[in-house]
C-alpha cells in the first residue's frame, strides 16, 4: 500500500501519530510497555485535584480568608465533596456501607481457563474465594488452588450450561458472582466469514450470557444481593475492517447490560444486585496477539495497550465496593461514546481520521486467510461462499 492510497497521508498530525505505514507497523507483543502515558496523568490528577480529599481542604481555605460562603469555589468543592460521599455511602452521608465478605463469596467465571479470566479467578483465589471456573478447553481444567474449582463446558450450548449448573449447584452452590468472560475472535473480513465461524462468535461472545444468566441469576434475585460483571470491548460502540462479527457481538451484551440493570429496578425489584459493564480497548492477550497497532511514541502516550492486570485490579475494586460501575479503560477509550452513528456528535471526517490514527482498520490484517476477500476481489479470484451458491440454486430462475 502506497501513501498515495491511505487517506490523510498528508496530513502531519495523522502521520506523527500513526508512525509508520499500517503494513508496517510492529506487532504490540513484541514492543515494551509505556512507562509514561495519558493514564498515568489522570490517575494522577484523580487521586489530587479532581479528588474527594481535596475538594475537603478547599472550603476550609476559603473559610479562612474571610471570603463569603456563597463564593463559587466554596459551593462548588462544597458540593463535590457532599456528593462523592453519598454516593460512595450509597445514599447515606454518616455511614459506610459494610465492606463485602469474600469468604462468603462464589465467583463463576466463564472464559477463565486462560487469558484475562484465568488471572481473574487466580487473583480471587489468592484472597481464598471459592471460584468456579467453565472452559471449552480440558488440558486447562487442572488447577494447583484448592480454592478454583474447574468445569469443561461449552457455554455456548445452553444444554451444557444447565447440565454444569446443576452440577455446580449441588457440589459448590449458588455463585453470588457472575462473571461473562467467555469469548472468541476471528479476525476475518465479512466475506470470509463462514456460517460457524458467525455462530461460534455469537455463542461464545453474546449468547453464552444469555445461558449463564438463565441458570444463575434466579438464585441472585431471590437473595436480592449480588453481582453481575458483563465483559465487553470499545469494538461494540466503534466498528473497525475484519471485526464485523466480534464488534456486533459485543455490541450486543452492552444492551444486554442496559436490559438487566432495567429488570433487576424495575421488574425484579432487586436494585441490590450490582452490575458492571467494562469496556476495554486493546488489552494484551493471546487472543489479541497478532493485532498490529502505531507503533509511534506519540500514540502510544495517548493510547496505550491496556495489562490484563490493569482490568482485572478494576474488576476486583467494582467487586468489592459493592457498585455498579461502567470501566472504561484506557482512558481515551471514553472517546468511543462519542463516535458511534446512533451519537453522532464527531462528525463523519472525524471519525474517519480517529480510525485512521488507530490504525483499526488494519490491525487485525495478521489474522484470516491470506489472500482475503478484498484481496481475491481486486485479482479476480474471489468465489462465493458455498452458502451462497447454495442460496442461489434454490432460488427460482427468473422467466
Amino acid at each position: 500500500m502506497t501513501a498515495s492510497n491511505i487517506p490523510f497521508a498528508d496530513d502531519p498530525l495523522a502521520q506523527a501519530l500513526i508512525g509508520d505505514d499500517p503494513m508496517e507497523r510492529e506487532q504490540p507483543s513484541m514492543a515494551s510497555p509505556s512507562t509514561f502515558d495519558l493514564d498515568i496523568i489522570v490517575k494522577v490528577l484523580q487521586g489530587t485535584i479532581f479528588s474527594p480529599m481535596f475538594c475537603v481542604f478547599v472550603p476550609l481555605l476559603v473559610y479562612s480568608q474571610a471570603r463569603n460562603q456563597s463564593d463559587p469555589t466554596f459551593l462548588g468543592s462544597s458540593l463535590w465533596n457532599h456528593a462523592d460521599r453519598i454516593y460512595a455511602c450509597q445514599g447515606s452521608w454518616l455511614f459506610a456501607p459494610p465492606k463485602l465478605d469474600w469468604g462468603e463469596q462464589i465467583v463463576l467465571i466463564t472464559g477463565g481457563g486462560s487469558g484475562m479470566g484465568a488471572l481473574l479467578a487466580e487473583t480471587l483465589a489468592m484472597r481464598n474465594v471459592t471460584v468456579v471456573v467453565l472452559t471449552n478447553t480440558p488440558q486447562k481444567v487442572e488447577s494447583e488452588n484448592y480454592s478454583i474449582t474447574s468445569y469443561v463446558c461449552d457455554v455456548s450450548d445452553p444444554k451444557q450450561v444447565s447440565t454444569v449448573a446443576a452440577q455446580i449447584r449441588e457440589e459448590i452452590g449458588d455463585p453470588t458472582v457472575i462473571v461473562n468472560n467467555a469469548g472468541v475472535v476471528k479476525g476475518k473480513l465479512l466475506l470470509d466469514l463462514s456460517d460457524d465461524d458467525v455462530r461460534d462468535t455469537f455463542g461464545s461472545n453474546t449468547l453464552s450470557h444469555f445461558w449463564v444468566l438463565r441458570e444463575f441469576l434466579p438464585a441472585l434475585i431471590r437473595n436480592k444481593r449480588g453481582h453481575v460483571v458483563t465483559m465487553s470491548s470499545i469494538m461494540g460502540l466503534v466498528g473497525s475492517a475484519q471485526m464485523a462479527d466480534y464488534c456486533a457481538s459485543k455490541a450486543a451484551v452492552i444492551s444486554l447490560h442496559s436490559c438487566l440493570r432495567f429488570e433487576l429496578d424495575n421488574r425484579y425489584k432487586a436494585p441490590g444486585i450490582r452490575t458492571t459493564l467494562v469496556i476495554p480497548s486493546f488489552v494484551q492477550t493471546y487472543m489479541f496477539s497478532k493485532t498490529i497497532l502505531p507503533n509511534s511514541k506519540l500514540f502510544n502516550f495517548l493510547a496505550p495497550p491496556v495489562q490484563p492486570h490493569e482490568v482485572v485490579k478494576r474488576i476486583i475494586a467494582a467487586i468489592d465496593y459493592d457498585e455498579s460501575q461502567v470501566i472504561r479503560l484506557p482512558f481515551y477509550s471514553n472517546l468511543a461514546r462519542f463516535m458511534g452513528p446512533a451519537v453522532g456528535i464527531v462528525p463523519k471526517w472525524g471519525v474517519d481520521l480517529l480510525q485512521r490514527i488507530a490504525g483499526a482498520d488494519h490491525a487485525m490484517r495478521s489474522y484470516g486467510p491470506h489472500p482475503d476477500a478484498a484481496e481475491r476481489l481486486i485479482s479476480g479470484e474471489f468465489v462465493q461462499s458455498p452458502t451462497d451458491q447454495r442460496e442461489r440454486q434454490k432460488s427460482p430462475t427468473p422467466a
